[in-house]
């Protein structure tokens, strides 16, 4: 694992000068997010969830744009146990987007989340009873990335590091890190 991470950042590194950013007006990006939720007192135990990241970016001039972000995270908590409690956390944000012609590239994306727990027979003991909590806030995610461009029109999104500010309780508020990478399709 620690040869091939140290060949995708030397083969970045040595590609920077071939990275010219074409001036595209619009960018979409689909891809793999991994989410380390932390704990709400910074002492207990995080949730690592694995999700998807979507977004699409609006260049409206040739270093500024505007961006909508969207994103699901997934986990199962006891999957051994007779009832196991399924997580899911959606986040929708937007905000602007600096970009250079390197491939780097620079956001604060505002708006909110969303986490839906759901544990059957939690407290019932029958798992024909099921529940769920449903719970809404404000979201905030601070961060960049490298894109690399593979042709005009492609390019792959080598890694994207937020900081993620969530409103849940149960998982933290301000200790959270998401990793994405993906593709981008450039218009």
């Amino acid at each position: 694992m620690r040869r091939f991470l140290l060949s995708v950042v030397l083969s970045t590194l040595f590609a920077l000068p071939l990275m010219a950013q074409d001036n595209s007006r619009i960018e979409v990006f689909g891809g793999y997010q991994y989410l380390r939720v932390g704990s709400a007192d910074g002492g207990g135990a995080s949730l690592n969830t694995n999700g998807w990241n979507t977004s699409a970016t609006f260049n409206l001039y040739k270093y500024l744009g505007v961006a909508a972000d969207f994103s699901g995270s997934y986990k199962t908590l006891y999957p051994g146990a007779v009832f196991p409690i399924d997580v899911h956390m959606y986040t929708y944000t937007f905000g602007p987007v600096v970009s250079l012609h390197s491939g780097f590239f620079a956001h604060a994306l505002f708006g909110g989340a969303r986490s839906i727990p759901t544990a059957c027979a939690l407290y019932s003991g029958s798992p024909d009873e099921c529940g769920s909590g449903v719970y809404n806030g404000f979201a905030m995610m601070l961060g960049g990335g490298l894109d690399t461009r593979v042709t005009k029109s492609l390019a792959v999104r080598v890694l994207q590091i937020d900081w993620v500010r969530l409103p849940f309780k149960q998982g933290g508020e301000n200790n959270n890190l998401r990793f994405s990478t993906g593709v981008v399709f450039r218009f």
